[in-house]
């Protein structure tokens, strides 16, 4: 797993593809492989292979009765059909996870932090600025309140992202991103926002 894990975070997704698939065929590994090896067919623009993975997984997770893993499967078809472009069916799985979180997984504000903040990034793609920066608020509030510096940094980031659209200076949102990002030890993160911080600035 760890050689597969290695081959994702270097970008590296033929051969990310090629360790998760060898781990279909062990049953204690499986599930994890499914998810890992569904995100890494999403980078590569493999959406239908990534979006069959993801259903699988939340027909399994709903057969199990188990909500948080219904609500992640939901979450990510969610980024795959915005990644596809399709602002519909994405705002269609985000409300169901919305609605199964708000009745039976109240509590958990780091995936209410997640749900807002792709609710946000789903309203920019159909250019709905005011719902957007609503949006990433909200996921800004609920990352606070579990005390999570990657929901934190990403709510920071969009609210960055929407100013420009706004032509407002996204300097300070940046910085707060930034910040979140380092603290959470997240290198990549942090550098991506520093990226969009200097392509304003220069």
């Amino acid at each position: 797993m760890k050689a597969a894990f290695d081959a994702f975070g270097r970008q590296d997704w033929p051969e990310a593809e090629r360790l998760y698939r060898a781990q279909l065929a062990d049953p204690e590994q499986e599930e994890n492989a499914m998810h890992m090896l569904a995100f890494t067919l999403a980078m590569k623009h493999d959406f239908t292979g990534a979006r069959t993975l993801y259903e699988e997984l939340l027909r399994r997770a709903e057969q199990q009765n188990h909500d948080e893993s219904s609500a992640i499967s939901m979450h990510q078809l969610a980024m795959v059909c915005r990644m596809e472009g399709d602002a519909p069916a994405a705002r269609n799985w985000l409300e169901r996870e919305r609605a199964l979180r708000l009745e039976r997984l109240s509590d958990d504000h780091a995936g209410h932090s997640a749900n807002a903040y792709e609710f946000g990034e789903t309203a920019m793609i159909e250019g709905n600025l005011e719902e957007a920066i609503g949006a990433f608020r909200l996921a800004l509030r609920q990352g606070k309140k579990a005390g999570d510096a990657i929901c934190i940094a990403c709510a920071w980031r969009g609210i960055g992202q929407a100013s420009v659209r706004y032509g407002h200076n996204p300097g300070p949102a940046y910085e707060q991103s930034i910040n979140a990002f380092r603290r959470a030890g997240d290198v990549k993160g942090e550098e991506e926002v520093r990226r969009l911080l200097e392509e304003q600035s220069g």
